[in-house]
């Protein structure tokens, strides 16, 4: 058999194994090389850089499924955002209130953890991210952008709270950009706070991958992780896996690590429809894919 080593085979000779492709191409991380830009995913992105890049627009707002690739897609938004003309604050956990995450973004800005006994109070703080906003971000000509991820979780008091910082600003500047990362309640829970909804300029929902980008996104994430070779899926291996994922990135990748963890197993060099019947059946026999299309082949 032909050596499928990385370097010692040409892409038509190119074999699943242990070798090829060498690293996971379907783990769910934040690895950014794996971010494919999709006709939604892409989309998402222009718009947020355009928000961010235009600097007075003040509050955006980005929802999608769970599983639909926010936290990815905030990974590659946060890199994109040149570290000499932001500042960058990312905020993964919104279950705090309002004194601990106005902590937390301070921490952020300043590179280190900061704790309750340096600014015991919500004035002290507000003075304190004030300060640092107006003479080490502004003063430095750059401008702060801040990412709150998992969005849906804040408390509505606490989201008017935050919608404050966007007044720190001059008469012709914003000094600020705000950015709400959820779950479709997001949009619940803005419409509840209106004098937060109404400071949204830029609202963007993240919809599922269309059929046509099933396989150029296996493509992607196959070649990210090494992989030598033509695409392994069959077409209509590729057909049904958009069907039973509905298109949401986090369930293709898990049916699709499973599909390449069985043919590499049993030696297969493609992956068949059948693969991806069998790995969809499973979960949804053991409660893990809903919603799932069943297969109505002979």
């Amino acid at each position: 058999m032909q050596d499928s080593k990385p370097g010692n085979s040409t892409p038509a000779q190119a074999q699943l194994d242990a070798y090829n492709p060498p690293l996971p191409p379907f783990d769910n991380v934040r690895d950014t090389r794996y971010f494919y830009p999709s006709s939604v995913h892409g989309e998402a992105l222009s718009r947020l850089l355009f928000l961010a890049e235009d600097g007075n627009m003040g509050i955006g707002m980005l929802t999608g499924e769970i599983g639909a690739g926010k936290t990815i897609l905030r990974t590659v938004l946060h890199s994109r955002l040149d570290n000499h003309r932001y500042v960058r604050v990312s905020v993964e956990n919104c279950l705090l209130d309002f004194d601990d995450l106005l902590l937390e973004i301070i921490s952020q800005i300043l590179g280190e953890r900061q704790y309750p006994k340096d600014y015991p109070d919500r004035y002290t703080r507000l003075a304190a991210f004030k300060k640092i906003l107006s003479e080490q971000i502004v003063g430095n000509g750059r401008h702060l952008v801040i990412l709150l991820d998992e969005a849906q979780q804040i408390e509505p008091r606490t989201l008017e709270a935050i919608k404050g910082l966007t007044n720190i600003a001059s008469e012709r500047q914003n000094f600020l950009t705000l950015i709400l990362i959820g779950q479709p309640e997001l949009r619940g829970l803005v419409r509840r706070v209106p004098q937060v909804d109404q400071r949204i300029s830029l609202r963007y929902h993240l919809g599922e991958l269309e059929a046509q980008d099933m396989r150029p996104y296996l493509e992607h994430r196959l070649r990210s992780a090494g992989w030598q070779g033509e695409c392994p899926f069959e077409p209509d291996a590729v057909e049904l896996l958009h069907q039973v994922s509905r298109g949401i990135p986090r369930e293709i990748n898990r049916i699709c690590k499973l599909a390449l963890e069985h043919a590499l197993r049993t030696r297969q060099q493609l992956i068949s429809r059948a693969a991806i019947q069998a790995v969809a059946d499973d979960l949804r026999r053991h409660g893990g894919l809903f919603d799932a299309v069943t297969d109505t082949s002979p």
